[in-house]
């Protein structure tokens, strides 16, 4: 059975955004079951030397360049008239082989309104479905964490992290990082999570709601 039919655990969709960190893709994209373009994430894919299992919507931002290059790659075509976006329609094909894990590559730069969509996009997927969505940027790393979550990164000393509640109000600890946490609130739409930093971690465990993990892969301060 391909890839583009079985049953997968895991997947990545390619969105059209700016990666500047090929090599963090590369990695974050080596263990995944299934890999989608989404309409001009096929430009990304073409960028990190990737042939994709399926190319996924209206192809309106696609280029016949890219057509002509990969005329062999499965496709789900959509007309350019439709309610979702084409990260969402890639991301529905992910889920209908079973998908569990999710990185989203490329949708955190550009446009303000597409950043927040997939924003909002991997929160009710992370609260609601039960997915783990991680999504990859030029300059950013964004991991969702809803409540029994726990992740333990090893980021460089002095690197800059932030948590965000995207569903209502959180309670987090938060260690290996200038300032701890331990059973702090974090309400919605406040400041409080911006602007921690890694001192050995950080590990973040979520007691309730929905948190952000962001991750700012700008110069290291201490």
């Amino acid at each position: 059975m391909s890839a583009t039919s079985r049953r997968v655990r895991s997947a990545a969709v390619l969105a059209s955004g700016r990666v500047d960190l090929p090599e963090r893709v590369r990695a974050a994209l080596a263990d995944v079951d299934l890999v989608v373009a989404a309409d001009g994430g096929m430009a990304l894919a073409e960028a990190l030397a990737l042939v994709p299992d399926l190319w996924v919507g209206d192809f309106d931002s696609a280029g016949e360049a890219l057509r002509r290059a990969y005329p062999d790659v499965p496709r789900h075509e959509h007309p350019s008239d439709k309610d979702e976006l084409d990260l969402e329609l890639a991301v529905a094909v992910a889920l209908d082989r079973g998908v569990r894990e999710l990185v989203l590559v490329g949708v955190l730069d550009g446009r303000l309104d597409q950043t927040l969509a997939a924003l909002l996009i991997a929160a009710r997927l992370r609260a609601e479905l039960g997915v783990a969505v991680r999504l990859i940027g030029a300059e950013h790393e964004v991991y969702l964490l809803a409540a029994g979550d726990a992740l333990a990164l090893e980021l460089p000393t002095g690197t800059v992290f932030s948590l965000q509640s995207l569903v209502g109000d959180a309670t987090v600890d938060v260690g290996g990082a200038r300032f701890p946490l331990t059973r702090e609130r974090l309400p919605f739409g406040v400041g409080l999570g911006v602007s921690n930093r890694a001192a050995g971690g950080p590990t973040v465990t979520v007691h309730d709601g929905v948190v952000a993990l962001i991750v700012e892969w700008g110069e290291a301060r201490t």
